[in-house]
């Protein structure tokens, strides 16, 4: 579980699951929203309640950078343009990138940021989890 301190809980609900069609995980909750994604479960949780139960300043914007994995370069695409369609901001256009990476990266309203990434070494199990494929040298 990645748990993420969040302002304005409405906007980022409207922004994955109206924007990126994100489907909510779990029971609706006043104070935090879970969305599976792969094999994790992302939950932003009201920021001021989150500082509250764990005693940690997260007054800032946190410094992480989540990827989310997907099956296919296309997907890449489409999932981007719908960030974008969203309100999104791009901060790195989809493009190849080192090791065989096809990617774009983005940060959602509250400045949190993402990379959708399609990975030629690290595809999607039918469980949608990361696998690791590295190539056997002859």
């Amino acid at each position: 579980m990645i748990m993420v301190p969040a302002s304005k809980l409405d906007t980022l609900r409207d922004f994955y699951e109206q924007g990126l069609g994100w489907i909510p995980w779990g029971p609706e909750m006043p104070a935090s929203i879970m969305y599976k994604v792969g094999s994790a479960l992302m939950v932003f949780l009201d920021r001021n309640y989150l500082a509250s139960e764990s005693g940690i300043d997260v007054s800032a914007t946190p410094r992480a950078i989540y990827a989310v994995f997907v099956n296919d370069k296309r997907s890449v695409d489409e999932q981007m343009a719908r960030v974008e369609q969203a309100g999104g901001t791009i901060t790195s256009a989809v493009r190849d990138r080192d090791g065989g990476l096809y990617s774009g990266y983005f940060t959602d309203p509250e400045g949190n940021a993402w990379e959708i990434v399609w990975s030629p070494v690290m595809p999607v199990g039918e469980d949608d989890a990361i696998t690791l494929n590295i190539p056997q040298e002859s």
